[in-house]
């Protein structure tokens, strides 16, 4: 049962991101007063709450992935989650880069965490799903 706590405690660190990413861009544009003091393209913002978040994030996906894995041995949610995390932690430290580089834009780097994001949070609703879904004594064992 404790799994199923960081599985939730997961979903919602990576709905935190998303929110973020979708809600600030369009705060931001809907208000120029907003505008003026934050800037959501700015590399300091983005680098320290990006940074700030995958410190929470990623010790709550590994724990709560492998005592999942552990109870219910299935590799989807392991699998999923790990895309997810994968490309969070690629966006939030190379982005600006790629950026600089012109590889990739302020939108790209929106898309891609969102799509992380809600990679991510799949992975540990499977998790949840699957580890709910079998047998108690099977679970006992992973704690």
């Amino acid at each position: 049962m404790q799994h199923e706590t960081f599985d939730r405690f997961a979903i919602a660190l990576s709905s935190l991101c998303v929110i973020h990413c979708i809600a600030l861009p369009i705060v931001a544009s809907v208000t120029p007063l907003l505008m003026s003091t934050i800037n959501h393209g700015n590399a300091v913002h983005e680098f320290w709450f990006h940074q700030f978040i995958l410190i929470f994030i990623i010790p709550v996906s590994v724990l709560a992935l492998v005592a999942g894995f552990r109870c219910h041995r299935k590799n989807l949610p392991l699998l999923l989650g790990s895309i997810g995390l994968s490309i969070l932690v690629i966006v939030a430290l190379f982005a600006e880069q790629l950026i600089s580089l012109q590889l990739m834009s302020h939108t790209g780097e929106t898309i891609l965490t969102v799509i992380g994001g809600m990679i991510h949070a799949a992975g540990h609703i499977t998790n949840a799903l699957a580890t709910k879904a079998s047998h108690a004594t099977s679970c006992s064992t992973a704690h």
